[in-house]
């Protein structure tokens, strides 16, 4: 009996002990938006050099969702900044992305290797080899 009430009283006394909660956390690992800790000090000089860089920079990327003939579904990646612009296509855990060679009016043409994509509107088609495979932009998007 007293080897129980030992037991019982230790098990509850840890218990009590091991739920203690922090809820303040750690703020000098909690970093805002701009990428700074809450806590340290900013270096102002950085700030404005990033701010510049981003708007002198036009970044513009956006993602859709594609499905292609058979159902399947692909996240396209369109990076259109002013040094790079791109196409990735993500779909079953892998990733195409190919440069730009030939820009018109809502599309484009990007090529690497054996890949080619055409853009167009609201579709997109891979070309590999003898291979084809049609995208179209999914609804609602």
């Amino acid at each position: 009996m007293k080897k129980t009430f030992i037991i019982a009283a230790c098990s509850l006394l840890m218990l009590t002990l091991s739920c203690k909660k922090n809820t303040e956390g750690n703020k000098s690992v909690i970093k805002q938006e701009n990428g700074y800790s809450a806590d340290l000090p900013k270096d102002s000089t950085t700030i404005a050099t990033t701010e510049t860089d981003e708007s002198n920079y036009n970044a513009k990327d956006y993602t859709d969702r594609y499905v292609a003939d058979d159902g399947s579904s692909a996240l396209v990646t369109f990076n259109n900044t002013a040094k790079v612009k791109t196409i990735s296509i993500k779909s079953n855990n892998k990733t195409i992305t190919t440069p730009q060679t030939e820009a018109f009016e809502k599309g484009g043409i990007y090529k690497d290797f054996d890949i080619t994509i055409v853009a167009k509107n609201d579709s997109i088609t891979i070309t590999q080899e003898n291979n084809v495979i049609h995208l179209k932009k999914a609804r609602g998007q």
